[in-house]
């Protein structure tokens, strides 16, 4: 019986020994604490300026947006413009120039009116 028990004693030290084996290799092979640290801190640097660039490109794309209707806008009016520039000039455009300028013809009457009275 004394040959049975040592049997299993010496399994089950084979055993132990080969877990803290596998346990020592895992340890071996994980990183330390610094180095871990150290790749952290190295992907933060070039996340942080990535991220960075990217809210800009973000901004920058809805302000060009915006300049971009405004300047639409701006063409439209000019073109609108260049057009008034363009026609010819006779008696009735000059004299719609001046009416809205406020002139007025000797033999007219100017009635204002308040629309709240």
């Amino acid at each position: 019986m004394s040959a049975r028990v040592s049997a299993v004693k010496q399994k089950s030290n084979a055993a132990g020994n080969k877990r803290r084996n596998v346990a020592k290799k895992i340890r071996k092979n994980k990183l330390g604490f610094v180095p871990t640290i150290t790749v952290f801190i190295i992907i933060a640097l070039i996340a942080i300026p990535l991220w960075n660039n990217w809210t800009n490109i973000k901004k920058k794309t809805g302000e060009i947006s915006v300049l971009t209707q405004e300047h639409n806008s701006r063409r439209i009016k000019n073109d609108a413009l260049q057009q008034k520039v363009d026609a010819p000039v006779d008696d009735d455009y000059i004299i719609d120039v001046a009416i809205d300028n406020g002139y007025r013809k000797s033999d007219e009457i100017l009635f204002y009116l308040n629309p709240g009275e």
